[in-house]
């Protein structure tokens, strides 16, 4: 497997030198810049040791997923636009968490909002395998949305939407906060296709004596046949002082 943390590429080299081997950026981020500041960032990204690979926040906020307001020409839009940015910067990985874009209003029927974001994830899918990309559905804790929440729900519904190009993520804190276990990840075989971790106590830095059993988990993983990428999101204040921790964890468990 290889490990990366979700950080800006201004913090690529420094990442480098603490031993990751990649960084996962913010598409939204992307999506939002000038023509001028892309192409700076595809020169810094193509000069720095290591590079995005991967990428978050897919949709900003204001854009509406699911409900009466949904605007499916905008939606269109903004893939269109998302996913030929991430192709030109050579990020493979999108990350289909956002959880504000896909809550689903008080009073509107989930089934609806189910069918809505299945439509979105069968464009995404189409979008992204123009570009070289596959978007992977995050599950999220209720904390953050009302919808696609554990990792058995999240997986039937990326069978139900049976495109190449959208799989699926298993993040290791929304997890074992919702009640899940390392099994739930090993079923998801050959849809898993990108991780997020973190220590589910507190959301930060992974270190040697955590209560999380971190070795199930990569067991679990290795179950499903899964032996690609491992980003650390969560907090972390001092990336000198806590990131070689966690990566001994990562290398070991």
């Amino acid at each position: 497997m290889r490990f990366g943390v979700c950080a800006p590429v201004s913090e690529a080299a420094r990442l480098h030198k603490l031993g990751f081997d990649y960084i996962e950026v913010s598409a939204s981020s992307l999506a939002s810049m000038t023509e001028a500041e892309f192409a700076a960032f595809c020169a810094e990204n193509q000069a720095a040791p290591i590079h995005a690979e991967a990428a978050n926040c897919l949709f900003p906020g204001e854009i509406r997923l699911t409900g009466d307001a949904v605007d499916s020409d905008a939606v269109q839009s903004y893939i269109d636009r998302v996913m030929a940015r991430l192709g030109a910067a050579g990020i493979q990985i999108a990350v289909f968490g956002s959880g504000g874009s896909r809550r689903v209003p008080e009073g509107f029927a989930k089934e609806r909002a189910i069918s809505q974001l299945g439509d979105v994830a069968y464009r995404l899918g189409e979008a992204a395998a123009k570009h070289g990309v596959t978007v992977v559905l995050e599950p999220l804790r209720r904390e953050e949305t009302n919808i696609l929440n554990t990792q058995p729900e999240s997986l039937a519904f990326v069978q139900a939407v049976e495109h190449p190009n959208f799989k699926l993520l298993c993040d290791y804190y929304h997890l074992i906060v919702e009640g899940g276990t390392p099994e739930m990840a090993a079923a998801c075989g050959d849809a898993l296709r990108h991780v997020h971790i973190a220590n589910p106590d507190g959301r930060v830095a992974m270190k040697p004596g955590d209560k999380a059993d971190y070795k199930a988990f990569f067991d679990a993983l290795r179950r499903a046949g899964y032996d690609a990428r491992v980003s650390f999101e969560g907090n972390a204040s001092d990336y000198e002082a806590e990131l070689p921790a966690a990566l001994e964890v990562l290398k070991k468990a």
